[in-house]
């Protein structure tokens, strides 16, 4: 089974590929980053991982690694800028709608099974208008 996970590189996507990895099942992983230098997996782990190096805010690397897919995982969010400003909006929108279109576009009788998780509007009230 070949798995794509957008989102990787932090909190809950960083714990689903650390999951798969661990699970000893037959799965391919392909990963999308920006930074590949900063992915927070250990060595062992990132030898399991294939890392394609782009951004979920670019429809081409987008495509790049979910090509071939069964399942794509999507956990993308915006981080924080300490505890108050977020950074990168729109990310969780843009790597969501440029996935749905490329499969349209290439896989419409094969399409993969997504997987879409967000934690927008969790904690306190005042989260909600920045990431809306």
């Amino acid at each position: 089974m070949r798995i794509a996970v957008l989102g990787a590189s932090r909190h809950t996507g960083q714990s689903f590929v650390s999951q798969a990895l661990a699970s000893n099942t037959n799965i391919e992983l392909t990963i999308l980053a920006r930074t590949p230098a900063n992915l927070p997996f250990p060595k062992d782990q990132l030898c399991q991982i294939t890392v394609v190096q782009g951004d979920a805010l670019n429809k081409n690397d987008v495509a790049k690694a979910i090509n071939g897919a069964d399942i794509v995982v999507c956990s993308l969010g915006a981080k924080m800028d300490g505890f108050s400003k977020p950074v990168d909006m729109g990310v969780e929108e843009a790597g969501i709608m440029h996935i749905l279109d490329i499969v349209k576009e290439t896989r419409a009788d094969t399409p993969p099974r997504l997987i879409m998780v967000s934690s927008t509007g969790v904690g306190t009230h005042n989260d909600v208008p920045w990431l809306v």
